[in-house]
């Protein structure tokens, strides 16, 4: 059931859903949290709701979507107003869906603006589907926020989005390019694991140099390495390859362009296919929804590991 409510409240949305709950069926018990998303244009609306609706299969939770536009009042159509919706049943997966695009003087103050929609007693994590503020904690919703998730892949500038992260970091802060290497990180580390056990001496991330992870990736093998590393560019949307380098011979997992499987390479052995897809919002936003704890892998890498990889300087070599 899809419900729009025109020129209305915050308070208004928040009576409706009550009782929509009564008459739907649709209860709040069981709801482990709130997840506030914020979206700067009607693109990122639509993707917030297909990942929100989906994760909601894994995490029943409410979902409160805010776009806002603050831009000056001149016009009609940019006078203080709310416009909302309300999305439950099969339309919200498992959990509530609340729009609000919020106009002018309504979208001054997003923190009043979501308070009565927001579960009691219950975590809130915010996501920004489409931006990377630093620091996050400060803003008016990061600071009400156990877990604060930003989208640096968005960002024009991403080496220069990951060092704003870095100089910003509250524990807490994650992105969405960190659950984007969890596959990677998973078949790298199984191939460690395998005899011969002899030491890596550097290591080598090829990909995009326009997404957070490729950057990511380096720097996590640098850091638990304790060896050199480095990007190199990359036809492909992310991370296309990893080469560690040892006497022996190289360890490689590539991922060829356009598909679904990476191949690991290993001296003496024949090559080996394994699933490594291309991750959706939907799964990574999944897999940050896990936690309620800081993520302490990420600050590592985030606060250590980048400034090893020293992206700036690499980015201004390009």
């Amino acid at each position: 059931m899809i419900v729009h409510m025109n020129k209305t409240s915050s308070a208004a949305v928040g009576i409706r859903l009550d009782q929509l709950r009564t008459t739907t069926g649709s209860v709040a018990l069981g709801r482990v949290l709130t997840l506030l998303v914020i979206a700067s244009d009607e693109a990122g609306v639509r993707d917030g709701i297909q990942a929100a609706a989906g994760a909601s299969r894994a995490h029943p939770l409410r979902v409160v979507l805010v776009m806002a536009d603050e831009r000056e009042e001149t016009e009609s159509d940019t006078k203080a107003s709310l416009d909302a919706e309300i999305r439950v049943g099969p339309e919200a997966g498992l959990s509530e869906i609340v729009i609000l695009r919020a106009h002018g003087g309504a979208a001054s103050n997003i923190e009043t603006l979501v308070s009565p929609l927001l579960l009691p007693d219950t975590p809130i994590v915010t996501w920004w589907i489409q931006d990377a503020p630093s620091p996050a904690s400060t803003t008016e919703v990061g600071a009400m926020s156990t877990r604060r998730i930003t989208t640096s892949q968005q960002c024009e500038d991403v080496p220069a989005a990951l060092a704003r992260l870095r100089e910003g970091y509250t524990p807490g802060d994650t992105d969405l390019g960190w659950a984007g290497i969890t596959l990677w990180r998973n078949h790298v580390a199984a191939m460690l694991d395998e005899t011969p056990c002899t030491e890596i001496t550097s290591a080598l991330v090829r990909g995009s140099l326009t997404h957070p992870s490729t950057y990511l990736l380096a720097a996590w093998l640098g850091r638990r390495l304790e060896v050199p590393s480095w990007v190199e560019e990359n036809r492909g949307e992310a991370v296309t390859t990893v080469v560690l380098t040892r006497e022996g011979g190289d360890i490689i997992l590539d991922r060829p362009l356009g598909s679904d499987y990476g191949e690991m390479i290993r001296p003496g052995r024949k090559t080996q296919q394994v699933h490594l897809p291309m991750r959706s919002l939907e799964t990574m936003l999944i897999e940050e929804l896990r936690e309620s704890t800081a993520d302490t892998a990420y600050e590592d890498v985030l606060l250590h590991g980048l400034e090893l990889l020293d992206i700036q300087e690499f980015h201004r070599s390009q």
